[in-house]
């Protein structure tokens, strides 16, 4: 059986994305969640993530500029910014540096991860003052790895614009200072269509998945219409949790990471 890394975005965003995330880390359908430490639903979320949660899955970082954080801004205006080179490069850095305290003080470790709420750590000066940031903080392994946006064919305008948004620079980076980073990104589409829809792009990304790419989801529990994109968030939490997707991974000959099958993902970045 081949690994595949499943990653949940936003937890600790509410408390219907936080149950719907540690339910299928219970039934074995992730790989690893990423927390967005500047909610005001973190401490209570954080209490969640007990010895035994944390023992199944990797944790990580969402880094937030568009949410949560103090002086969020729209995600358009934050990359027209970092593109023209007109963020606070104090200010950014100190960002990066307070959420990375909140996840350390909530859970008492680093993260074993990084990435990017909308994907804005990969973008100009973000993923500058990121890799300053981690490279200061953990000059020696274990390190974080970093979540690319490098989105596979096949997925679109949308997959191809968040890869082009700075993907392949931020591995550059990374790499260039001895983090490691996972491969391609999966999943990425427009929150459109039904659970059926869903379940068929699931059929389409895993035959493309290698060991070191991720496949990016974001699922809730309950059903919350006034969240942007609350129904997609519910169609992918039942569809994961289902034994259609069950039976997509024995057909595909894959097993979700967890635990101890990590070792294996591990080996594949040690090569």
């Amino acid at each position: 059986m081949k690994p595949l890394i499943v990653t949940a975005d936003d937890y600790a965003l509410s408390e219907a994305v936080d149950d719907g995330i540690l339910d299928l880390v219970a039934q074995g359908r992730l790989s690893a969640t990423s927390c967005m430490t500047c909610s005001p639903r973190w401490p209570a979320a954080a209490a969640r993530l007990t010895p035994e949660v944390q023992a199944r899955i990797r944790l990580g970082l969402h880094l937030d500029l568009t949410a949560f954080v103090p002086g969020a801004q729209a995600l358009k205006e934050v990359i027209v910014r970092a593109y023209l080179r007109q963020l606070d490069g104090a200010h950014l850095q100190q960002v990066v540096a307070d959420q990375l305290d909140r996840f350390e003080q909530a859970l008492g470790r680093a993260p074993d991860y990084v990435d990017g709420h909308q994907h804005v750590h990969q973008l100009p000066q973000v993923r500058e003052a990121l890799v300053a940031e981690l490279r200061r903080r953990y000059p020696t392994a274990p390190r974080p790895w970093l979540r690319i946006s490098d989105a596979a064919t096949g997925q679109g305008w949308k997959g191809w614009l968040i890869a082009a948004l700075g993907s392949r620079a931020l591995r550059g980076q990374a790499r260039s200072v001895g983090f490691l980073t996972t491969g391609r990104l999966l999943g990425v589409y427009g929150f459109d269509g039904d659970a059926a829809a869903y379940l068929q792009r699931l059929a389409g990304w895993l035959p493309l998945a290698r060991a070191d790419d991720a496949l990016m989801c974001h699922p809730a529990a309950r059903l919350d219409a006034g969240e942007e994109i609350g129904g997609a968030r519910f169609q992918e939490y039942q569809v994961l949790g289902g034994e259609a997707f069950a039976g997509l991974l024995s057909q595909h000959h894959r097993v979700v990471v967890q635990g101890r099958a990590w070792s294996e993902v591990d080996k594949e970045w040690a090569a």
